[in-house]
C-alpha cells in the first residue's frame, strides 16, 4: 500500500512538473454608460482596459508591464419588460494596445438576458452568441470564428429591500466560455468569476469595486493562464439625448 502512494504522489508531482500554468495580477478599470432611445430601447457604451502593473517572471519568461487590451463596445438593447431584454452590439477589442505587436479583433454579438426577483436581490442570466474576425498579423488576414458566453449573476441591494441613494449593494456572477467554430485550443475556454461591492451616488452612477479571477486555457497542452484583477467600475446613466419638450 505504501508503495501505491509513493508511487501516486509521484504521478501527480510530475503531473505538475509538467504543467506551465502561468498566473498574472492586474487592474481592470471600466466605464459603462446606459441611456434611454425610446420607451422600448436603450443604448449602452462600454470602455475598458486590462492593465498588468508588474512585470513577472513565469515559466523562464519575462512578461513586462503593460496594457494588455482596450476594448470598446456599443450595444442597442431592447427592453421587452421587466424581466426580459435583448442586444445587439459591434465591439473592437486591440490587443496590446500600445506594442508593436498589437492586434485588433472585430466583434459582432446577440444576447438575451432574464432577470428574475430573487431574495432581496435579482438573479440575472445572460446568454450572448458571438462573431468574431481575429487579426492573423502573418497572413494579414481575419479568420473567422463563434463563441458562446452564458453568465449567471446575481445583484442585491445591502440596506433594505431597494437601492437608493448613499446606499450599498453586493454584486457577483459567473460566466462560462465556449468556443464553437474556428481555431481553439478547446470549446470549454474561459471562466470568469466576479465578486464586487458597489455604492449608489445618485446623479453620478454608481462606484463598484471588486475581484474578478479569470481562467483561461492558454495552449493546446490544456495549460492554464490565471488573472487576479482588481476591477473598478463606474456605472452611469446620463441622459445626453432630453426629449424636446411639445
Amino acid at each position: 500500500m505504501k508503495r501505491l502512494l509513493f508511487i501516486g504522489a509521484l504521478l501527480l508531482m510530475s503531473n505538475q512538473f509538467q504543467a506551465q500554468n502561468l498566473s498574472f495580477e492586474g487592474v481592470f478599470p471600466v466605464w459603462s454608460q446606459t441611456g434611454r432611445i425610446s420607451d422600448k430601447f436603450n443604448y449602452n457604451f462600454f470602455i475598458a482596459t486590462t492593465i498588468e502593473p508588474f512585470s513577472v517572471k513565469e515559466a523562464g519568461v519575462e512578461y513586462p508591464a503593460t496594457d494588455l487590451n482596450l476594448y470598446i463596445q456599443p450595444s442597442v438593447i431592447y427592453v421587452l419588460d421587466a424581466n426580459w431584454n435583448f442586444a445587439a452590439s459591434y465591439t473592437y477589442q486591440r490587443n496590446n494596445p500600445f506594442n508593436r505587436n498589437f492586434f485588433n479583433e472585430h466583434r459582432l454579438w446577440q444576447q438575451v438576458v432574464l432577470s428574475l426577483p430573487l431574495g432581496k436581490g435579482r438573479l440575472t442570466q445572460r446568454l450572448r452568441l458571438e462573431e468574431r474576425f481575429i487579426e492573423n498579423k502573418a497572413t494579414k488576414t481575419y479568420p473567422f470564428s463563434t463563441r458562446t458566453r452564458y453568465q449567471l449573476g446575481y445583484n442585491m441591494p445591502l440596506q433594505g429591500k431597494t437601492l437608493d441613494e448613499k446606499e450599498f449593494y453586493l454584486n457577483a456572477y459567473n460566466e462560462f466560455y465556449f468556443n464553437l467554430t474556428g481555431a481553439k485550443h478547446t470549446t470549454y475556454s474561459d471562466n470568469w468569476t466576479y465578486l464586487g461591492v458597489g455604492y449608489n451616488m445618485g446623479k453620478m452612477g454608481k462606484l463598484e469595486l471588486g475581484y474578478l479571477l479569470q481562467v483561461s486555457v492558454r495552449n493546446d497542452q490544456k495549460d492554464l493562464r490565471y488573472f487576479y484583477i482588481a476591477q473598478l467600475m463606474w456605472v452611469t446613466n446620463f441622459e445626453f439625448f432630453k426629449k424636446s419638450a411639445d
